[in-house]
């Protein structure tokens, strides 16, 4: 039966108050155990994972095998488990201190970090309890995709939205949903779980979290409650820090003078802000959160002793808080210093930028065709993007979608259709009168038409893993027939079909195109990344150019992020539109050196 009785805030708010110097002492504390040990022995574990599998990265459609296999399951689960097991030992931590005035930080630290095995056998029981929860929802999901989108372009699905794609994606949704309503329950279950590790004798996994669904039988509306509190009062408080912070740094920046000294240093204060802000916010968060957990393990375990004092050995040997307070501000001014240092270092004023028509430019044309490959050449794109398929009579068009439903030739598959059924079809009309009559072109139509005018990055859309060496033979052969090696790169999701492309013409750079990916996508063997530009960061594009690996961002079609990516030391943009983003590059060139350092002190914060 549910507790009828109103969960006690006031007394979690005074509880925070009264400890909160102990609690953000160890909070930082732990968050130096997690960027020196924990973060980077997940981070290890996953790229050994990869490493096994045969890749250093893995993106897009690949992930879902990597997952499924053996090396990616356990990879996974290890992953998770440490990350909960994180989780958990700040946790531990913090309910010790907030349960007991006289405990001091240090001797919390030590006894939650002595448990640490047993967190993590915790959190890897937690992960595989969740994994085996979503399995049959993840198959179900699948036999949708099976039932529904089978052999149809996911792009063109989204774009056309036709009866099968709502069906499939509303039941989806209901799965997702249902998944989701069951995965918190059980979360809620297993909430008593941490604490009564920490607190209570040794006992088993399996043990512990049978004693955790007991304790919440009948409280788990009340724990619902309880953490939908702590997740509205955390949400509000993080949008308004976040907006103080925000409109304060602003106003800085806007008082910024000419000088390039100032310049940079207003741009190291402004990251400097930022992050003790984040700091403080995941603070908040952590310390809110041990108290509701801390709550609902008392009301739930009464009986249970939690008062946990050190022994006074113990005592004697910690850290004041001065002296942790005085160390931890050395360590913040020096990891201050050498940010900014970094930054300045990391300043290129003379920047290079290219600029690539996405599906050779398909804002002022109709895409993949050879008018919207002439407008980008009028528009001063250096490079146009196109996508090339085999035809069921092997003939090589430029097409993006895998079936003809966007171009009005119904739900018929490209690989199921001729070459001249497919150039029957009028994709110019459609778009705009005035390009009536314009057809889908072949491969040979768009590399005579690019000429010397425009060069061409050519993405591989094979229909299946059979048909990609065949598709990628006939492209390199088709280009090296032109003489157009020099002109062209070959670019896909399909890391197979990029080396065998490599092996035949060595010349032509190839790149992989990356929207999402476990591991590190900087250590494959291409000569370019495309990346969601949403993905791209200074430190990830410094890695790349340090192994002689460009990055490209794609699709950029809104002038205002032209500024970050460049600052970011994109190499090209991917657009639908050239001719503005041109335009934006142009004018940031324009600026003068101290104009272009605001610029990106201000990209830093939008940021």
């Amino acid at each position: 039966m549910e507790t009828g009785t109103r969960f006690d805030w006031r007394w979690i708010a005074g509880r925070v108050r009264q400890r909160w110097r102990c609690v953000v002492a160890l909070s930082l504390a732990f968050k130096v155990l997690n960027l020196i040990v924990l973060a980077p022995l997940a981070a290890t574990v996953l790229r050994f994972g990869l490493a096994q599998w045969g890749r250093a990265s893995v993106g897009n459609f690949e992930l879902i095998a990597f997952f499924l296999s053996p090396i990616g399951l356990t990879a996974a689960l290890t992953v998770g488990a440490i990350l909960l097991a994180t989780l958990w030992l700040e946790l531990s931590g913090l309910i010790r201190l907030l349960a007991d005035d006289r405990l001091h930080w240090w001797e919390a630290f030590r006894s939650s970090t002595r448990i640490f095995p047993r967190l993590a056998k915790l959190g890897l029981a937690q992960v595989a309890l969740q994994f085996a929860l979503a399995a049959p929802f993840l198959l179900a999901i699948a036999l949708v995709y099976q039932q529904f989108w089978s052999g149809r372009d996911l792009n063109g699905l989204i774009i056309l939205r036709p009866p099968e794609f709502w069906r499939g994606a509303g039941i989806a949704a209901l799965l997702a949903a249902g998944f989701a309503v069951l995965s918190f329950r059980m979360l809620l279950r297993q909430l008593l779980a941490p604490p009564a590790t920490a607190f209570e004798p040794a006992r088993g996994v399996r043990a512990t979290l049978k004693t955790s669904a007991e304790r919440s039988e009948g409280r788990l509306i009340r724990s619902a409650l309880a953490i939908a509190g702590w997740a509205g009062f955390q949400l509000a408080f993080s949008a308004a820090a976040i907006t103080i912070v925000h409109f304060v740094l602003a106003a800085v920046l806007n008082r910024g003078g000419p000088s390039v000294t100032a310049a940079v240093l207003t741009a190291g204060s402004v990251f400097a802000v930022q992050s003790i802000a984040a700091a403080g916010v995941s603070i908040v968060a952590n310390v809110t959160f041990a108290a509701v957990v801390l709550r609902l393990y008392q009301e739930a375990a009464p009986g249970v002793r939690i008062a946990m004092a050190a022994s006074d050995a113990d005592s004697a040997g910690t850290l004041s808080y001065g002296r942790m307070a005085a160390g931890l501000l050395v360590m913040g001014a020096i990891l201050a210093v050498a940010a900014s240092l970094q930054a300045v270092d990391g300043i290129r004023l003379g920047d290079r930028l290219e600029i690539t028509a996405h599906r050779a430019g398909a804002t002022h044309a109709p895409e993949n065709t050879v008018a919207a490959l002439t407008r980008a050449i009028q528009d001063g794109a250096d490079w146009a993007e196109i996508d090339v398929q085999l035809t069921s009579d092997k003939a090589i068009v430029v097409m993006h979608d895998i079936d003809l439903a966007r171009v009005g030739g119904g739900s018929r598959r490209v690989d199921s259709a001729t070459l001249a059924e497919i150039q029957s079809l009028d994709v110019g009309a459609p778009f705009r009168p005035e390009f009536a009559g314009e057809r889908i072109p072949t491969f040979e139509e768009m590399l005579v038409a690019a000429g010397d005018g425009i060069r061409l990055n050519v993405e591989l859309k094979p229909h299946s893993r059979e048909d990609a060496p065949d598709l990628t033979r006939r492209v390199i052969a088709e280009i090296q027939r032109l003489d157009m090696a020099d002109r062209c790169r070959v670019c896909s999701q399909s890391y197979e079909s990029l080396q065998l492309a490599r092996r035949i013409e060595p010349q032509i750079p190839i790149g992989f195109i990356v929207a999402t990916s476990v591991g590190d996508p900087v250590r494959l063997n291409v000569d370019f990344l495309m990346l969601k530009s949403d993905r791209i960061t200074r430190r990830l594009v410094d890695r790349a150019h340090a192994r002689g690996i460009a990055v490209h961002a794609w699709t950029v079609n809104d002038p205002a992020q032209v500024g970050p990516l460049l600052d970011a030391g994109t190499d090209n943009l991917i657009t639908d539109d050239p001719a503005a983003i041109r335009s934006r590059w142009l004018e940031i060139q324009s600026l003068s050196t101290p104009e272009r350092l605001l610029l990106r002190a201000a990209h830093a914060i939008a940021r």
